[in-house]
């Protein structure tokens, strides 16, 4: 019996760690799929984050008896009439900044000239960074190794640059393309979904998918607009500042708070530099102040109010996101590290809790997703809303499937919906659905 016993144990051994060299070689294989075909990722990341961003307007045109098909071309007209009025009120300023720019090149290489110099004499280093100097060095054999390394870099960086303009233009084609037909197909491929997950496990996988499509449509509606408020705050506090190119750099700091943390960092960065360039230490730290200043507005009161569900990451953990993201994807791996870490974590904060420590669904998703009340509530002021009506442009899917009809997989999407506040599971405790 005991002989049985260790034989069982051996053989359940032996099974588990060929399951988990299966499972590694499986993820072997698909990323290496995903190598070799990599320049659509890009794309459908992109695709992705404007299905989450115009959604919200197609269902709203949908709930006005608009065809679905007709919906998803208004609202791409609506996203392209609003980018196109934006940059011709844009581009005549960031045109005049940018030539201002170039015509001061010259006189900035000149200060950034004395400067070095300025240093390097108090320090007693010699530092000569004339035109003279510069081609006598050029002309040195010793130096021409070195000289050729630096080029070989930058034909490998040419390589790089000819990709990065391929992904670039494979995303201005095929990110829209594609964003249009998942917007025209989303309530089909649900259902589809649906259909095709077991019975067994079909409500509970509805539930979750819903609570990870939440938390990324708030996450990349929030980031917009946050990235929107960002830039705009920007932009007001450097030109209240008096500091050059104000525009550009204010429109630098939105883009790039599309990644946490980068935004105001690297706008920061940039308006001081700017100020030491133009001359004025106070105005460099006080461009400093106005960032960090827009840097904490932004994580405890913009942030808060616009991402209505939000899944709490440690800015710990969304370093180590971005740190990895980009080193195996670049800047795909960069955009998309943090919603992909908050999904990973909602779905196995889930399992973990529903199946090791025996919470309900609602239990384990109030665990896992943050909800910020709206803001009429917040300053007591209750605005009149239509019961089950879903407000445009909001930043959270207010409603969530709490039970699948499993005769009707092709029914309107998800079958049936309940406020994430009132979600109560209707069989047991949840753990056998």
């Amino acid at each position: 019996m005991i002989e049985e016993t260790t034989r069982e144990r051996m053989h359940r051994f032996a099974l588990l760690v060929w399951s988990v060299i299966g499972v590694l070689a499986l993820v072997w294989l698909l990323i290496r799929i995903a190598e070799s075909i990599r320049i659509i990722w890009l794309p459908l990341a992109f695709a992705a984050g404007l299905v989450f961003l115009l959604n919200p307007l197609v269902n709203y045109f949908e709930s006005r008896r608009i065809p679905r098909v007709v919906g998803a071309f208004l609202a791409f007209a609506f996203f392209v009439a609003v980018i196109v009025a934006g940059f011709s009120l844009l581009v005549p300023a960031i045109r005049t900044q940018a030539e201002a720019f170039a015509s001061s090149l010259p006189e900035t290489y000149d200060v950034v000239l004395t400067w070095i110099d300025d240093v390097a004499e108090r320090f007693n280093l010699q530092v000569d960074l004339t035109q003279g100097a510069i081609a006598e060095w050029l002309a040195d054999p010793a130096n021409q190794e070195t000289i050729q390394q630096v080029a070989g870099n930058f034909g490998s960086l040419g390589g790089r640059l000819v990709r990065g303009v391929a992904e670039g233009l494979a995303v201005l084609v095929l990110a829209p393309l594609l964003a249009l037909y998942m917007l025209i197909d989303l309530r089909r491929g649900k259902a589809l979904a649906v259909e095709l997950t077991p019975p067994r496990h079909r409500e509970e996988a509805v539930f979750v998918a819903s609570a990870v499509a939440t938390a990324l449509g708030s996450f990349v509606r929030g980031q917009l607009l946050v990235a929107f408020i960002v830039g705009v705050a920007s932009s007001i506090g450097l030109w209240l500042l008096g500091i050059p190119f104000w525009l550009i750099i204010g429109i630098l700091a939105g883009i790039l708070n599309l990644i946490p943390f980068a935004g105001p960092v690297v706008g920061g960065a940039l308006a001081a530099i700017v100020a030491l360039l133009d001359g004025s230490v106070g105005k460099a730290l006080l461009a400093i102040l106005v960032f960090t200043l827009i840097q904490q507005v932004d994580n405890h009161v913009i942030t808060p109010l616009v991402q209505r569900a939000r899944v709490q990451l440690s800015p710990m953990v969304i370093v180590l996101a971005l740190i990895v993201g980009g080193s195996l994807a670049g800047l795909l791996g960069v955009l998309v590290a943090v919603p992909l870490t908050a999904a990973v974590r909602i779905v196995v904060g889930h399992l973990w809790r529903t199946r090791m420590l025996g919470q309900t669904w609602d239990e384990a998703s109030q665990r896992m997703i943050e909800l910020t009340p709206p803001p009429d509530r917040i300053v007591g002021i209750r605005r009149r809303n239509v019961a089950g009506q879903q407000r445009l442009f909001d930043t959270a899917e207010r409603s969530v499937p709490v039970r699948c009809a499993p005769d009707d997989p092709a029914g309107p999407g998800w079958p049936t919906f309940r406020s994430w506040a009132t979600v109560q599971p209707t069989v047991g405790d949840g753990r056998e659905r």
